[in-house]
């Protein structure tokens, strides 16, 4: 060691901070490759407050030695990380990590700062080293956060239960382990933690400390003042806050097209797309001028809807690779009059870019049914069996409802029928086919069991599901036979494209809804392939949505008041085969005929709202 390192220590540590750095540059001049003398300088600008400073000679010190590296590197890391300097971080971290790959806090690090960015792939090899090598519920958490939005739910769940366990009571692990208990249909702990969600909640009222984010809300509760506060909260911890709504906006000029934008990341072949594609192509020219605001993944561009979807846009913006500033500046170069979130609190969405208000009249449709509360959205299309009139109090958007339902739909779809044998699905020729092809999220015990119940007084009638994870399948098959069902009645559909998908759906007898949300896109799918659906009376827009396809459809009457009527209506229904017959040639008739499947028509009475705002 120096003898000016060892004078500048001493001129530290009597506060003589100034005269300490002056002396402790003299020594990194006689060997810049000195650890101590970097840690020294650090330690100073610490002192003086100048942290980016610190950073940077903690960063400098971390090739320099091993003995100090995890010290020197953490310190940086965690200075850059205050700094709002993640990708100093993140190098620091790698650094430590080339030393120490399978130091638990190291590999925490690196997931928290990419699961914060979104990078979820390039967290997942630290997130698998951290769920053998994690030891405390952060680290449990932090890497079951990554498997799980991945969809590697099954490695995801014990981290999670291992995390519950050790915090009953800490809300973020409650709501993660019953969102991954529910991606794997394990009803048990489902059940438990949508339980504690409930309990808390009902305990502690608008005080409760919620974690969970708006979407997954929808999946377990249908309550909407719940929801309601849910958006608030997802709108606070996610986006900045919104910029003060402008006030005297003026009319849009007569004589000239008012100026639609519509922002997404689904003008793919993506269920979104597969119910809007009608309306871009729809809308009169002679009166709106339509913008597409695209940030759809460079992977998914292609296609026959990504065709479409080019094709309808009279302008195509690109904005994927701009950030919210940027991107609002975009919008706001165009000189939109009306700009429409198209993804709502759903993955990939990007609501910063509402939150800075870049049109003057900014509304959300489609892809979120609920309250957007909190990132600077002033409207919302619905219709009034969603939102019917005590839904207002739960919504900060003014609700504009279209007069029939609120969900648009491609007439250009194949007009499919039953053109193939049953048994090239796996499915019985002489039997009534059931069918549900929602997501597992959306499956619980209550209504599996109301399910099962169906099968029961069916006889032989089976259960035609989505594709399942190989766990979540087992689990309902021993759900069923837990029930007394067979589970060789539960007939799993392989992932299909769209098109061969509405195709084979022809073969169905009876859709089955679920709730608290239900089917949206799947229930009109089945509608359009002459599948009647059974639902329930719902309690929130989630829930509401397949009452809504039903009445446009002309069909009110295939709406239970609660569960258990649900599961009467739908057995009655399997066992009136001339009932049955009739239902179906209403609904291969109405593909022609009903306000549901008229593109044209809905897009109309979205264009009248837009206009009433502009003129």
């Amino acid at each position: 060691m120096s003898g000016l390192l060892e004078k500048a220590k001493r001129q530290f540590h009597r506060g003589d901070l100034k005269i300490a750095l002056a002396t402790a540059g003299r020594a990194m001049q006689q060997n810049r490759r000195d650890p101590e003398t970097h840690f020294l300088f650090a330690a100073i600008h610490e002192q003086q407050g100048n942290i980016e400073a610190a950073a940077r000679a903690y960063a400098a010190a971390v090739p320099l030695t091993q003995s100090l590296k995890r010290e020197a590197g953490f310190r940086a890391a965690q200075h850059f990380l205050s700094l709002g300097q993640d990708g100093d971080a993140m190098a620091v971290l790698l650094a430590i990590h080339a030393a120490h790959p399978d130091d638990a806090d190291v590999n925490h690090g690196l997931c928290s700062i990419l699961r914060e960015a979104g990078r979820y792939e390039e967290a997942l090899p630290f997130a698998m080293t951290l769920a053998s090598a994690g030891r405390d519920f952060g680290n449990w958490v932090n890497a079951g956060i990554i498997l799980s939005g991945l969809e590697r739910h099954e490695a995801a769940l014990p981290l999670f239960v291992r995390a519950e366990a050790a915090q009953p009571g800490e809300r973020l692990a409650v709501s993660e382990l019953f969102w991954c208990a529910a991606n794997l249909c394990d009803f048990e702990i489902s059940g438990r933690m949508r339980a504690k969600l409930e309990a808390a909640y009902e305990q502690e009222g608008d005080k409760a400390d919620i974690r969970e984010n708006a979407f997954r809300a929808l999946n377990w509760s249908g309550d909407e003042a719940y929801h309601a506060k849910t958006a608030r909260l997802t709108a606070t911890n996610l986006f900045p806050p919104p910029a003060p709504r402008r006030q005297d906006v003026a009319p849009v000029p007569a004589e000239r097209r008012i100026r639609i934008g519509y922002v997404s990341s689904d003008f793919y072949d993506h269920a979104t797309m597969a119910l809007f594609a009608g309306v871009l192509e729809h809308h009169d020219r002679a009166r709106f001028e339509v913008f597409a605001f695209c940030h759809t993944p460079a992977n998914a561009r292609h296609g026959a809807m990504r065709e479409r979807f080019l094709a309808s846009a009279e302008h195509m913006i690109d904005i994927l690779d701009l950030d919210d500033d940027a991107a609002a500046a975009a919008i706001a170069a165009a000189g939109i009059d009306v700009l429409v979130d198209l993804k709502g609190f759903t993955q990939g969405n990007r609501l910063g870019i509402f939150c800075r208000r870049p049109a003057p009249r900014q509304v959300t449709y489609l892809g979120f049914p609920g309250s957007v509360a909190g990132v600077g959205i002033d409207y919302a299309l619905t219709d009034a069996i969603v939102t019917p009139p005590e839904s207002d109090a739960h919504y900060a958007e003014t609700l504009l409802r279209l007069p029939g339902a609120y969900q648009c739909n491609d007439s250009r779809r194949a007009a499919v029928f039953r053109r193939d044998s049953r048994g090239d699905h796996g499915l019985p020729d002489d039997a009534i086919v059931f069918c549900c092809f929602a997501q597992a999220p959306k499956i619980h015990a209550p209504v599996f069991a109301a399910w099962m119940r169906i099968l029961g007084a069916v006889e032989g009638s089976v259960l035609w599901l989505a594709d399942q994870k190989p766990a979540a399948r087992a689990n309902l098959q021993r759900a069923a036979q837990a029930a007394g069902i067979d589970p060789a009645r539960l007939v799993f559909a392989e992932k299909l494209p769209l098109e061969a998908h509405l195709w084979r759906l022809a073969q169905a007898d009876i859709a089955l809804d679920t709730g608290p949300y239900n089917g949206h896109t799947t229930t009109s799918d089945a509608l359009w392939c002459g599948v009647p659906v059974v639902t329930w009376k719902g309690t929130s827009f989630a829930g509401r949505v397949s009452e809504s396809l039903l009445t446009a459809i002309g069909l009110p009457d295939l709406v239970a008041g609660n569960l258990e009527e649900f599961g009467r209506l739908a057995a009655g229904l399997a066992q009136d085969g001339a009932r049955l017959s009739r239902l179906r040639q209403h609904l291969i008739e109405a593909r022609s005929t009903a306000p549901l499947f008229d593109a044209a028509r809905i897009t109309r009475e979205i264009e009248a709202h837009f206009e009433r705002l502009c003129r």
